[in-house]
């Protein structure tokens, strides 16, 4: 009888051994699986990616050129909800912050060229383009004071942003 105790102990703990292996090398494999797919999410994001920058800042006006250094197109045409989104930021006697969706695009062009496109049918900025935006700020807005910090930030559709400072000048 002590023979077939020792007996039943090995197998049983051979297959406890078994069990602990088999759990492991899974809860490993399913960690790098895990991994694999977190990175693959965050190139994807990586792939649209924009820059700012500011032509001019007036009382009420700001006009900046947004550049597509990415590899996917960046859509600007209102479709009956705004893909992208402009905030402008500034001090006058208190910060003062608008949200503005109703922007115009005066130029669309090929980046570091004068070749430009019909904005009317071009609603786009496809990688290596760029447009120039005039934001207006809201009527009941104070206006730019001279020499003060004027913070811009351009939202695309992918949820990228690029942020910019300027100061309006004389």
């Amino acid at each position: 009888m002590g023979f077939s105790v020792t007996v039943a102990s090995m197998i049983v703990l051979i297959g406890l051994a078994t069990f602990m292996g088999v759990t492991t090398i899974s809860l490993i494999y399913s960690i790098n699986q895990l991994t694999i797919l977190l990175n693959t999410l965050n190139k994807q994001d990586t792939d649209a990616q924009i820059e700012l920058n500011i032509v001019n800042i007036s009382a009420s006006t700001i006009e900046f050129y947004v550049k597509n250094e990415g590899s996917k197109t960046i859509f600007l045409k209102n479709q009956g909800f705004n893909w992208n989104s402009v905030i402008i930021a500034y001090k006058n006697d208190t910060w003062h912050s608008y949200l503005i969706e109703d922007y115009s695009i005066s130029e669309i062009k090929v980046q570091s060229s004068s070749l430009s496109f019909d904005v009317s049918s071009h609603s786009y900025i496809n990688p290596g383009e760029e447009a120039k935006i005039l934001v207006s700020l809201p009527e009941y807005a104070p206006i730019i004071p001279y020499n003060e910090t004027v913070i811009i930030v351009f939202f695309s559709h992918y949820g990228i942003s690029a942020i910019k400072e300027g100061v309006r000048r004389a």
